[in-house]
């Protein structure tokens, strides 16, 4: 057993809860002008996986948002408490 899956254990999460944080997390914090344009589909090792709809929005969220986004992420995770431990350290935006 690795220690990702020990630290979530002992603190009573699966890798599903997890999921769902973060995804949650997402859906709270992503201006409504992106809302159905850019999806979390994927969370893994502190990397959010984030499918967007076009070309011209991937290069605006890479270029421009990611270090916004990874700070209102962690900071709406923090807030709702339910898991201290868990950090979003990346997002890697690919085109859907």
């Amino acid at each position: 057993m690795d220690i990702v899956n020990q630290v979530f254990q002992q603190y009573g999460l699966s890798r599903s809860s997890e999921y769902r944080l973060v995804f949650e997390s997402w859906d709270r914090i992503v201006p409504p002008v992106f809302v159905g344009r850019a999806r979390a589909v994927s969370f893994r090792n502190g990397k959010l996986i984030v499918a967007v709809e076009s070309s011209p929005l991937l290069e605006e969220l890479r270029g421009y948002r990611i270090g916004e986004f990874i700070a209102l992420l962690n900071q709406d995770i923090s807030v709702r408490g339910e898991a201290t431990h868990l950090v979003v350290r990346g997002i890697e935006f690919r085109r859907n």
